[in-house]
């Protein structure tokens, strides 16, 4: 019998590329956010659960003190942490505990700045994929600091650490994390209370693109910024420069460009880096072994979205990069199920980490190059000399004026005569001969 997937098969890639997204938003229309009876759930011998994320998270960054930190002064709704963690080389020790996050200017080497990255997973609650893959970048980056010098994976982590101050909030959502893995629903999206964190942010907040039904898995919540668990990128954004943010989901292989809101897309705005940004979206998208495409949220969708965190970031932050990258997608997904659309199945988890993570790389070396050709080199600090120097100095000059004195009288008395009887010679000749 002739299946829709072998039909498909034989139909142009753009307009499958169009019904895949035309019945993934039917699906969710029609499923909302209730459970359904999934093809397959999470194996936790291969995903972390909620609880072995912070206990993972916790024995790696006290295995590597030097290079990783946790701050777990953000918390969600019902006080669970968020894991805001910043991996760097810590070559200036804080003298402070708040120091432990943020640097101040002063502190850092001026004559090479790094390059600052907010990464966020975790904000869909049914979204397990991109949280793993954080963890599959921390171990590539902490393997590589015992790995032989002069290795792929030593150069990688050496250059990664010493050029990149990346800050990631790994659990962005964890009341919701938590409620899907108590109750099963792998459908459920949002927070505790329904609401969608990004459709939460202070970008065209309330409009089109985004709902003010509690019971629609695009709840904006009553307010901008109304969730708690948005506090961490609001605090953030204020202490630290950014020059990229990406916020990773799952679903599709997609990376949107801002923007995605509803009046964006009618009057066609464009991020103010935007051909730095494509050139990027196009190397990342050509580095992994899928097809990923790539564009504008507006145009690459047939919804529009308000209120979203890359919108945010882009739009009030100004970050020169904000991103927000879809990393899997079932490709022949059927039916109402939610966990296996948005999250591939345990045995195969570590081979679709190990296909993505060339994006990572391709993001690191673009953003290292993109810096070292748009930041102004500094001057190096010269250290201002001792009194007992300038007066060595002083008097070495005034010894040099006399000896030249002196000898500029002996010379002219010398050649006096010479140049009376030679008045003929081109009047070129001047003081600057004496001195030969």
């Amino acid at each position: 019998m002739t299946t829709v997937t072998h039909i498909m098969s034989t139909w142009n890639p753009s307009l499958v590329h169009l019904v895949k997204i035309l019945s993934c938003c039917q699906m969710i229309l029609a499923a909302d956010v209730q459970p359904q009876i999934e093809n397959y759930i999470p194996d936790y011998r291969f995903y972390h659960n909620l609880s072995d994320i912070a206990l993972h998270l916790r024995k790696i960054a006290s295995r590597h003190s030097d290079v990783i930190r946790i701050d777990w002064s953000h918390n969600s709704r019902h006080g669970s942490p968020q894991l805001l963690t910043r991996i760097t080389n810590f070559f200036h020790p804080a003298s402070k505990a708040e120091d432990l996050l943020y640097f101040s200017e002063a502190s850092e080497p001026k004559e090479a700045p790094k390059v600052r990255v907010l990464f966020s997973y975790g904000e869909h609650a049914r979204e397990f994929f991109p949280v793993e893959s954080f963890f599959h970048l921390l171990e590539n980056l902490t393997d590589g600091l015992t790995a032989t010098p002069g290795s792929h994976e030593e150069i990688f982590s050496r250059t990664i650490l010493s050029q990149f101050d990346i800050f990631a909030i790994v659990i962005a959502n964890p009341d919701g994390r938590k409620y899907v893995e108590g109750s099963e629903n792998y459908c459920w999206r949002g927070t505790s209370n329904g609401v969608d964190i990004n459709r939460n942010f202070d970008w065209q907040f309330a409009k089109k693109g985004s709902s003010g039904d509690p019971t629609d898995e695009e709840f904006r919540g009553l307010n901008p910024f109304s969730e708690p668990e948005c506090k961490v990128y609001t605090d953030l954004t204020q202490k630290v420069q950014f020059d990229a943010f990406v916020s990773f989901h799952s679903g599709i292989r997609h990376i949107y460009m801002p923007f995605a809101d509803t009046a964006s897309k009618l009057i066609k705005r464009v991020p103010v880096n935007f051909d730095h940004m494509s050139k990027l979206c196009s190397r990342l998208a050509g580095a992994t072994r899928y097809n990923f495409r790539y564009g504008k949220a507006y145009d690459l969708n047939l919804y529009t979205a308000d209120g979203t965190a890359f919108d945010y970031m882009a739009g009030v932050v100004k970050i020169p990069f904000s991103l927000a990258i879809e990393m899997w997608e079932h490709q022949h997904h059927e039916g109402p199920s939610c966990f296996d659309e948005f999250n591939p199945h345990s045995e195969h988890l570590r081979m679709e980490l190990e296909a993505f993570h060339p994006m990572y790389v391709e993001l690191f070396s673009y953003l290292h190059q993109w810096k070292l050709d748009t930041q102004p080199l500094m001057p190096v600090p010269i250290e201002a000399p001792s009194m007992t120097l300038n007066y060595v100095l002083l008097l070495s000059v005034l010894l040099f004026f006399v000896m030249m004195a002196y000898r500029n009288r002996q010379h002219i008395c010398a050649t006096k005569r010479r140049i009376v009887h030679l008045r003929r010679l081109s009047s070129t000749f001047t003081m600057g001969g004496i001195f030969r």
